[in-house]
């Protein structure tokens, strides 16, 4: 077999690693979170990881003032005003973690998923992550699953579908989206980005979304990185959804497949990688309700994104 999979612990975590054996590069999947920390090359990039992933040798303890490096954001992301919302005539109020005084990054970023499955084959392996939230806030007490596949491909492609299940006997309000840092060298000044989309998503001073979209392209052609800030959000353009981050030695394509509308970027003030965030809604959907998802009792849905890196 080309591929292989393999269990590895640090400290108290644990991580699967899922390896090309022809090339020698290696994704490692966390079970707390459910997230990809690294993508690392082959000795003939020197072992180059993509991913701008967390230091989990010092434990899960730093991830959220580290800026929840690939985290899932689920049932919501990025920002919920003030923790609260309403749903079928009734107010709810997130306990979770806060950044001032709005929730962010929703409900499942640091919960343990179990392996349910894996998968070698001579072209890719994947690998089956399960989590069953029930109710653990009260501010969203509604039962559901989440299952993760990871899936590492040859021609260096990595995919994730993420299946959610109502277990519920009522409805529920749902987003999904994931949070990874790409690095393509030293610095994202050195990258420019292209994708395609139909408008910014208009922020008040506290990145909450007004409710406007503005008009707006300038990536479509390309546009360097270089003394460019990001915080924003943008609905793509469903003709092209592609998102290209690029450098004289790399080129990734990051390719929303299914249900995610929606991209956020961010520009770390260290700029040593940027976070390119597929989202199926708006920050703050269960109030504003732009690509707001209401799961119906037994639901299942299902979300899938695509990375790939070419070498030059």
């Amino acid at each position: 077999m080309a591929f292989s999979v393999q269990n590895i612990t640090l400290g108290d975590l644990n991580f699967i690693r899922i390896s090309n054996l022809n090339t020698l590069c290696h994704i490692d999947i966390s079970c707390k979170g459910g997230l990809l920390n690294s993508w690392v090359q082959g000795p003939e990039k020197q072992g180059f990881d993509v991913i701008d992933g967390n230091d989990f040798s010092i434990g899960w303890g730093a991830f959220e003032s580290n800026g929840f490096k690939s985290g899932k954001m689920n049932p919501y992301s990025c920002r919920l005003n003030k923790g609260c919302y309403i749903h079928n005539n009734k107010e709810y109020k997130i306990n979770k973690y806060y950044l001032g005084v709005h929730s962010i990054h929703g409900l499942v970023y640091d919960a343990n998923f179990v392996l349910e499955h894996s998968e070698v084959k001579d072209n890719q392996a994947s690998v089956s992550l399960v989590y069953q939230y029930q109710k653990q806030d009260t501010g969203f007490p509604f039962e559901y699953e989440i299952k993760l596949n990871w899936v590492f491909e040859q021609n260096n492609k990595v995919s994730v579908t993420t299946t959610i299940l109502n277990n519920s006997a009522e409805s529920f309000p749902m987003m999904d989206g994931w949070h990874p840092y790409f690095k393509l060298g030293e610095s994202i000044n050195d990258c420019a980005i292209w994708f395609s989309d139909q408008g910014l998503l208009a922020y008040d001073l506290e990145l909450i979304p007004t409710g406007n979209i503005i008009p707006h392209n300038t990536f479509a052609n390309g546009q360097s990185l270089l003394n460019i800030t990001l915080d924003n959000g943008y609905v793509l353009n469903p003709q092209n959804v592609d998102c290209i981050l690029e450098n004289n030695n790399y080129k990734l394509v990051v390719t929303p497949i299914s249900n995610y509308g929606y991209l956020q970027l961010y520009t770390p003030p260290h700029r040593k990688s940027i976070a390119i965030e597929n989202l199926s809604a708006a920050p703050d959907c269960f109030n504003n309700k732009m690509g707001l998802h209401i799961m119906q009792p037994q639901e299942i849905w299902s979300l899938k994104t695509q990375y790939q890196l070419f070498y030059k």
